[in-house]
């Protein structure tokens, strides 16, 4: 069966009659063209009204670019930001302290409507030129921008990761079997330095030597991160504490 793409209207009494070759059938999709545009404007409208304003940055990884052996891009970079309305629900969780370090839980579901999102990235990234569909995607990075903008000393908006999209779900997003928003999730961002973000204000993150962060590079204007801003080396403090010159090392061999 071919599919309508215009939400028009069939009479309802030819529905209900069954007459109208085209217009009857309860359960065809293409006889709800008319209910299928109110669902699209409600929805719509309960993003524009109930969402909040987030910042969407576009990651251009993309498979023309990337090294296949190791799959990664490493001239991949972000775009500028695309404010856009997304209807949110975020799970905050504490942050727990694992062998591996410090672990944040927190997780993010969005919706945001599909033709609004077309309409606002279209202008910011060519999807085409690298072969890719106008849709989220997995990588790219959201900026929930609202709930920065009072936080005290000098904390920042939380930032999430792309992990899944999806525009199917009939049992909650696709009422008369249309397609009007995506759904996507995300996890807590940790800041990676990759060019074109600047990552969460005041999220310091902790590391062992003089530097971490940015080298210089070419891949854009920016300079490299500056040094950290606490004292302490853990190779020097290394040193004082496994100094084998004169501690008695002799049960390991007297290797020093």
């Amino acid at each position: 069966m071919a599919c309508s793409t215009s939400r028009q209207s069939c009479d309802p009494v030819n529905v209900m009659a069954a007459a109208a070759v085209g217009c009857s059938g309860f359960m065809d999709p293409i006889n709800f063209q008319a209910e299928q545009l109110v669902y699209d404007l409600a929805f719509r409208d309960i993003i524009t009204n109930f969402g909040v304003p987030v910042n969407y940055y576009i990651n251009s990884f993309n498979l023309s670019g990337a090294d296949l052996l190791y799959g990664e891009h490493p001239t991949a970079i972000f775009t500028r930001p695309v404010e856009m309305k997304m209807y949110l629900e975020l799970q905050e969780n504490a942050i727990q302290l694992s062998k591996y370090g410090y672990n944040s839980e927190d997780e993010l579901t969005g919706y945001v409507h599909i033709t609004t999102f077309t309409a606002a990235v279209s202008s910011v990234f060519d999807y085409a030129a690298v072969g890719q569909y106008i849709e989220p995607k997995s990588g790219d990075i959201v900026e929930v921008s609202v709930l920065g903008c009072d936080r005290p000393n000098g904390r920042g908006s939380k930032w999430f990761e792309i992990t899944e999209r999806t525009d199917q779900d009939v049992a909650q997003i696709n009422p008369l079997f249309g397609h009007y928003v995506y759904r996507i999730r995300a996890k807590r961002y940790e800041h990676t330095f990759q060019p074109g973000l600047t990552g969460e204000k005041r999220n310091d993150q902790v590391y062992e030597n003089s530097f971490a962060g940015k080298l210089s590079s070419a891949i854009d204007s920016a300079s490299a991160s500056p040094v950290k801003s606490y004292v302490g080396d853990i190779d020097e403090d290394s040193r004082n504490v496994f100094d084998m010159s004169v501690n008695d090392n002799s049960i390991y061999g007297n290797y020093y």
